[in-house]
C-alpha cells in the first residue's frame, strides 16, 4: 500500500515577503468566446510558495489566505488580495517562533478577527507540532493563542504522541458558544489525532476527544481502530446541536469515519464506518459502495442533511458525493466520479446560493491524459443528487489539482486555489464565472526560489490506499 500526502501535493517554500505572491493575466479571452460558458481567470499565482485552502472574504471586501510551505525560517504567510486580482500584499511573515506550514485556511470570526492554524513549528522549535494563532484584517496583532506540545514517541504506525495533539491542518470552525473548535491529524495520547476546543482570547484549550489506540496493522488493509485515525476536513456545526467531523482513514474498516460530538465533548459517537475496498483482479480499481478515505468534512445543506465527499471507492474506484442525514441516519451517495468529470475529490462542498453544491476534484476532467499531470475539475450537483454538471476542467495554464472549499462572491461569481500549475508553476488563486466574465491582473512571477529554497518537501504520510490514489511524489 502506497504512502501518500492528502490527496495532493503541499509543498515548498514560500517566496520573501512582499514578492511571494505574484498576480498574472487572465486566460485570453479568446479562450471564452461564449459569454455563457463559464470563464476562470487568475487572479494571483504562486510563487515559490503554495496554498491549500481558498481565501476568506474580509469584512473590507478583500480576500484573505494563507500560503505555505516547511521552512522553518520563512515557513508561511497571511496575505490579502484584491477581489478584482489587482493588488496583493503580504500581512505577516511567519517567523519559526509562530509556527509554520499553515495548511488550513483561515477563519474570520464574529470578533471580526483572522484565526488559523499552523502544521508545524512551536517557540524556537523546529520540527513540533503546530499552533492556533490571531491576526487582525489590517495586519496587526499577531497573535499565538496556543502551541501544541512537542512530541517524542510515536504510536506503532508513526503517528507522534502527546497529550493534546498534533499537526492541525483543517480550517478551525467558530460554534454557536462563541469557542473555536478545531481537529489535530495526529498526535494526542494514542498518536491519531484529536478534537480540540480553544477561546478567541486563547483560553480554555481542551481536547475534547483523542482517536483511539491502533487495533490492527495488516498489510493489505489500513490501520485500523474504534473511532478513526486522521482527521483532515474541517468540522461542521449540524441542526442538532452537535459538531459532526470525519477521519481519512482507521474506524472498523481502516477507510474513514463519519462521528460527532458535543461542544462539551460528550456524547462522541460513529455515525458511519465507510466500508472496506474491494477488487475483482489485480488490475480492476478498489471499489466499494459508498466511498472511501474522505479528506474533507461535511457541508451543513439547511435541509437537514450533511453533505461530503470521499476520495477514493464509490462505483468506478474515483470517490463520490455524498449525503447523511443526522435524524434518521440514512446515508446516500448523489454521484460516483468516473475520471472524465474529476475524480478524487479532497476540499469541502460548498452550498451556492442556488441551492447547489459546488466542489473540487483534485484529479481527472477532459484535459486530464495520464499520470504525469493531475489537473482536476469544478463541479455542481443538486442535493437530492440529480444535474450533475463538471463546470470547468483545468489544463495546467489556469492551474492544476484545485483544493479547498470555494468561496462564492455573487450568484455567479466564485474564487478557489489550486495547489500547483499556473503560469508560476506552483497553485493559483482564481475567479470562476458563470457567465463567462474574466478579469485581468499584473503578470510579474518574481524571482523563482527567491525564498526558502522552493524545494519539494517530503510528504507527511498518509496510508491512503492501492486504488489509484498514488500521487505525483511532490508531496508537501
Amino acid at each position: 500500500m502506497p504512502s501518500t500526502s492528502r490527496l495532493m501535493p503541499r509543498a515548498v517554500a514560500p517566496a520573501a515577503s512582499r514578492c511571494l505572491l505574484a498576480l498574472i493575466a487572465a486566460l485570453p479571452a479568446a479562450a471564452f468566446a461564449q459569454s455563457s460558458t463559464p470563464a476562470v481567470s487568475t487572479l494571483a499565482a504562486l510563487s515559490g510558495s503554495q496554498t491549500y485552502a481558498a481565501p476568506v472574504r474580509g469584512p473590507d471586501g478583500a480576500l484573505y489566505g494563507v500560503t505555505s510551505t516547511i521552512n522553518i525560517v520563512t515557513g508561511g504567510l497571511v496575505y490579502r488580495l484584491a477581489v478584482d486580482g489587482s493588488k496583493i500584499e503580504t500581512l505577516y511573515q511567519m517567523k519559526v517562533e509562530d509556527g509554520y506550514s499553515p495548511f488550513g485556511g483561515l477563519l474570520l470570526a464574529s470578533d471580526g478577527k483572522l484565526y488559523g492554524t499552523t502544521s508545524l513549528g512551536a517557540a524556537n522549535q523546529a520540527g513540533t507540532t503546530g499552533t492556533v494563532f490571531r491576526l487582525a484584517p489590517d495586519g496587526t496583532g499577531f497573535t499565538v493563542l496556543y502551541r501544541f506540545q512537542s512530541t517524542t514517541t510515536s504510536n506503532s504506525i508513526g503517528g507522534p504522541v502527546n497529550t493534546d495533539g498534533a499537526n492541525p491542518e483543517a480550517e478551525l470552525v467558530e460554534g454557536s458558544d462563541g469557542y473555536l473548535y478545531g481537529v489535530a491529524r495526529t498526535g494526542g495520547p494514542n498518536g491519531n489525532g484529536t478534537v480540540f476546543k480553544l477561546g478567541k482570547d486563547g483560553t480554555g484549550f481542551t481536547v475534547l476527544h483523542a482517536f483511539g489506540a491502533t487495533t490492527s496493522e495488516a498489510t493489505v488493509t489500513p490501520p485500523t481502530n474504534a473511532d478513526g485515525i486522521g482527521p483532515l476536513g474541517a468540522l461542521v456545526q449540524a441542526p442538532d446541536g452537535y459538531l459532526y467531523g470525519t477521519t481519512s482513514r482507521g474506524g472498523t474498516t481502516g477507510y474513514g469515519t463519519i462521528f460527532r460530538i458535543r461542544f462539551d465533548g460528550s456524547d462522541f459517537g460513529l455515525v458511519r464506518n465507510f466500508p472496506v475496498l474491494t477488487q475483482a483482479t489485480s488490475s480492476d480499481p478498489l471499489i466499494n459502495a459508498d466511498g472511501a478515505v474522505p479528506l474533507a468534512g461535511l457541508t451543513d445543506g439547511q435541509d437537514g442533511r450533511l453533505y461530503g465527499v470521499a476520495s477514493a471507492g464509490g462505483s468506478n474506484g474515483l470517490g463520490t458525493v455524498y449525503a447523511y442525514d443526522p435524524v434518521g441516519g440514512v446515508f446516500t451517495v448523489l454521484h460516483d466520479f468516473d475520471g472524465n468529470a474529476g475524480a478524487q475529490p479532497s476540499g469541502e462542498l460548498l452550498l451556492g446560493q442556488d441551492g447547489k453544491l459546488y466542489g473540487t476534484t483534485a484529479t481527472g476532467g477532459t484535459n486530464d491524459k495520464g499520470n504525469a499531470t493531475l489537473f482536476g475539475t469544478i463541479f455542481s450537483i443538486a442535493r437530492d443528487g440529480t444535474g450533475f454538471t463538471s463546470i470547468h476542467s483545468f489544463q495546467g495554464s489556469d492551474g492544476a489539482s484545485p483544493g479547498g472549499r470555494l468561496l462564492q462572491l455573487d450568484a455567479t461569481t466564485f474564487v478557489g486555489i489550486t495547489q500547483s500549475g499556473g503560469r508560476c508553476s506552483q497553485g493559483t488563486v482564481y475567479q470562476l464565472s458563470l457567465t463567462g466574465a474574466t478579469t485581468k491582473g499584473v503578470t510579474n512571477c518574481g524571482r523563482k526560489n527567491n525564498n526558502g529554497g522552493g524545494g519539494v518537501a517530503p510528504a507527511l504520510l498518509l496510508v491512503l490506499l492501492a486504488a489509484g490514489l498514488a500521487r505525483r511524489a511532490t508531496a508537501r
